[in-house]
Formats: structure tokens, C-alpha cells, sequence
């Protein structure tokens, strides 16, 4: 069972990144870069991808194949992966949406939190987000109780990597 080391101010500064989206009523994206070592995923960096590439709407976001060879060759400038990501919804919406579900990362263990409100509200516990991880084939929402034996958050700062991406 693989445990996510999450740097201790992360959720605040991917939340911060995501708010000016939401303050037009579109969804906000951060991807969370890191490494893994004895089944422990260490997040190290917050990829804030801007720029044409990345498209953001009311109810949906997309990344355009550019930017996601940008996203890939980063991974390898930078000696890690694309570990997991969050994103925002309206309202109190956490659950993944059928779209998020069809288009989102399908590897194993990929870890995908949603934040309420279209990150306009002070979000930073853990309890505050919808967690889902990628098992099986499928996306499935991990309860609270897993999410306290898998999520722990480290000491260390989060590495916040801005990322131009294009069409």
C-alpha cells in the first residue's frame, strides 16, 4: 500500500493557484510531481501550468497535447513523475465527475484531490477535499479513515514550478 508525503504547505499554495480561476466560476488546476521510494510517494513539487494550452471552463478544464508533452518533458528535467493533482468544482461538489473519470490520469496509485467552491473559500485541511486515487482500472474516492493511514504531511516546502504550456 503506497503512503503520499505531502509537503506541509501544498494544499494551501495549490489552493492559491487555483482561486483566480474560480473567481471567473472556472475550475483551477495544479499537478503534483514527486518520487517514490519503499512504496512512499514524496511529493516534492506544485506545477502550476499557465498559458493557452491549458483550458479552464465553468465545468471542465482541458490540457491540449502540447502542453502535456511539456508536462512530460518536465517530469524528466526534473528526475521525478507526475504523482498526482488537484482541481476545483463548484458548490460542494468533491466527487469526480464522469468526465474527470473518463479523461482523467489512469495509473495505478495516481492520486486526484477536488476542492470545493472553486477554491474560493480558506481550504487547507485534508478533510475539506475530496481524495480519490486510481486502483484497479477505476477511480474510486478514499474514505477518511484511509486518507489518515496514507496521507501524512511531511515538515519539508513544496517546490512551486510555473510551467507555460501551449495550444
Amino acid at each position: 500500500m503506497k503512503i503520499w508525503d505531502l509537503p506541509h504547505d501544498l494544499l494551501i499554495k495549490s489552493v492559491e493557484h487555483m482561486r483566480p480561476y474560480g473567481k471567473r466560476g472556472h475550475e483551477g488546476l495544479a499537478l503534483w510531481f514527486g518520487n517514490e521510494v519503499d512504496n512512499i510517494v514524496a511529493i516534492s513539487h506544485l506545477v502550476v501550468p499557465y498559458g493557452p494550452g491549458l483550458r479552464t471552463h465553468p465545468l471542465h478544464l482541458s490540457l491540449s497535447m502540447r502542453a502535456m508533452e511539456r508536462i512530460t518533458n518536465l517530469t524528466e528535467e526534473l528526475d521525478c513523475y507526475w504523482a498526482g493533482q488537484i482541481h476545483s468544482h463548484p458548490g460542494t461538489m468533491v466527487e469526480l465527475s464522469e468526465v474527470d473519470e473518463r479523461m482523467g490520469i489512469h495509473v495505478q496509485d495516481y492520486l486526484s484531490l477536488v476542492c470545493p467552491y472553486y477554491a474560493q473559500r480558506e481550504t487547507s485541511e485534508i478533510s475539506e477535499f475530496g481524495v480519490h486515487t486510481y486502483d484497479g482500472g477505476a477511480y474510486r474516492r478514499v474514505s477518511a479513515s484511509e486518507v489518515a493511514r496514507r496521507i501524512v504531511l511531511s515538515n519539508r516546502s513544496v517546490q512551486l514550478v510555473p510551467v507555460e504550456v501551449l495550444q
